[in-house]
């Protein structure tokens, strides 16, 4: 029993936190479960289809069955975690989020457990994660997220990595792959390694996941979510245009240099080039380094630590159950053999990013509300100093400015002749409008469902559009051009386009928009 206590005891605390918020997510809202769990459902139910990737349809649904008070998105989640949640959709809600938050706990505490045993890590570390961790551990059991069971798959990954176990290794990292997408930049681990064996092996692996999927959910849905949910996805539109809350460069980014009338009218630059440029320069510098991280480090822990902060780097939205995955360079640094005021450095600047509350500072003027991004910005580059010597800065620069300009060069402007009809506190999402006696009525979802409002417009005319591949066309002259998802447009008085659109947003986040007919 001694034994036994002496080896656990650091995981006792985290145990007990997770068990309290386990029980508290019981009478909790249900929150993101519900995006996993009627994607579950309506895969068991026969319904699963390309229009659960548009809100007002999918929330439409779940209203149908009875449901209220809630406003859920399935995107950008992959066809593939309606499989995943197949099993416990059978089960009511609220019981289906007390065995997913009880198995993700086990799953994680297990993975957690041996990655401290093979790397040896002081127990007395592992005390500080509830203290570290507290807030991305309570949110995602209330929240009835799925990073626990992303920490497993990747924790088993680089394991079996370590093991030299190709075949387990594959398993879970095309697991993980499946779960969330972003964990596929760690392919380029064995890229940079020229170990093209493990490389098949994944492939393999992904593809026999594909096929099981396509079995339970068709063909069609994985095509359009290739071509219609992924590209948005990993253009930031997950929602509205500016969401402050993912804390994300790429967020900061936009807000820094793409205008906007209503959501940004601030903008220091209004240059989509520079944009486009800079977060290239991001995504291309961070693979670059991460080869020289490769090459020249030789602790495997750190390589992996490197890669998935470089995920969430990379990513244009966040959240703080993301930083559960924090946990791996914290195990760097646990290991590392700095002075301990460096140390306590590093573990205050995790306190930070993970618990410093978003509603202290969101509402801050630009840059102030993103102080959470800029903690992890300097614990990143930290986190790089610690192999700054081994590195070569100058190849990096050059390596990352010329591919970028070559990239702008050739990249085309996208032209945008609208603007946004409502005004800035615009719902989020309009499914519907109408024009009659004079007013322009429109409808839109909330988390108390359907909702309706009317603003005054004058008509005298108003003519249907025609659609043709997503674009408005009236007397065969295209009078959209912008990418996104479009629905009613209608010429009103001969001046005024109307029409609905996805433009800059999340899939199915229509805004009404306008454009001036010269």
């Amino acid at each position: 029993m001694k034994e036994f206590s002496g080896k656990y005891y650091g995981l006792f605390p985290l145990i007990l936190l997770c068990a309290f918020y386990t029980y508290k997510a019981i009478n909790f809202p249900v929150h993101d479960f519900s995006n996993y769990y009627f994607g579950g459902k309506f895969l068991a139910d026969g319904k699963f289809n390309s229009g659960i990737y548009f809100p007002y349809e999918f929330n439409k649904a779940i209203s149908n069955l009875g449901y209220s008070g809630l406003f859920t998105s399935y995107a950008p989640n992959t066809p593939f975690l309606a499989l995943v949640f197949y099993p416990i959709s059978f089960l009511s809600l609220p019981t289906a989020k007390l065995v997913f938050n009880s198995i993700s706990v086990l799953l994680f505490a297990y993975s957690l457990n041996r990655l401290v045993l093979f790397f040896k890590i002081n127990a007395k570390y592992i005390l500080l994660v509830p203290i570290l961790f507290f807030v991305p551990i309570k949110n995602e059991l209330l929240f009835g997220q799925v990073y626990f069971l992303l920490f497993f798959l990747l924790s088993e990954f680089w394991l079996a990595y370590e093991k030299e176990e190709p075949k387990k290794m594959a398993i879970f990292l095309s697991l993980a792959i499946f779960l969330k997408v972003f964990p596929i930049l760690l392919i380029f681990v064995f890229l940079f390694k020229k170990q093209f064996k493990p490389l098949i092996y994944i492939a393999i692996s992904c593809l026999l996941l594909f096929l099981i999927s396509v079995l339970f959910t068709g063909f069609d849905i994985w095509i359009f979510y290739f071509k219609n949910v992924l590209t948005k996805a990993s253009n930031g539109e997950i929602a509205g245009a500016f969401v402050d809350n993912y804390q994300s460069v790429f967020m900061f980014l936009k807000r820094l240099m793409i205008f906007d009338e209503i959501e940004n009218p601030d903008a220091f630059l209004n240059s989509p080039f520079l944009f486009f440029a800079l977060t290239s320069a991001l995504k291309i510098g961070l693979i670059i380094t991460g080869y020289f991280v490769y090459k020249r480090v030789s602790n495997s822990l750190f390589i992996f630590s490197y890669w998935i902060l470089t995920t969430i780097l990379i990513s244009p939205y966040g959240s703080t159950y993301t930083f559960i995955l924090l946990l791996f360079p914290f195990f760097v640094l646990t290991k590392s053999d700095i002075s301990n005021v460096k140390k306590v450095l590093f573990l205050s600047l995790l306190l930070l990013i993970n618990n410093l509350p978003i509603a202290y500072f969101i509402e801050n003027r630009f840059p102030f509300s993103y102080l959470r991004l800029f903690a992890l910005a300097l614990f990143f580059i930290l986190f790089l100093s610690l192999i700054y010597r081994k590195v070569n800065w100058k190849i990096i620069t050059l390596s990352t400015i010329v591919p970028c300009l070559l990239i702008t060069l050739f990249k085309k402007s996208e032209i945008v002749n609208s603007t946004y009809f409502l005004h800035k506190n615009a719902p989020i999402l309009v499914y519907d409008y109408k024009i009659a006696n004079n007013q322009l009525t429109y409808f839109y979802w909330t988390e108390e469902g359907e909702k309706i409002e009317s603003v005054p417009l004058e008509t005298q005319t108003a003519i249907n559009v025609e659609l043709k591949n997503n674009q408005a066309y009236y007397n065969k002259k295209q009078f959209t051009f912008e990418k996104g998802n479009k629905l009613k447009p209608i010429l009103i008085n001969n001046k005024t386009l109307l029409y609905l659109s996805d433009y800059d947003r999340g899939i199915g986040f229509y805004a009404l928009r306008k454009i001036k007919i010269n």
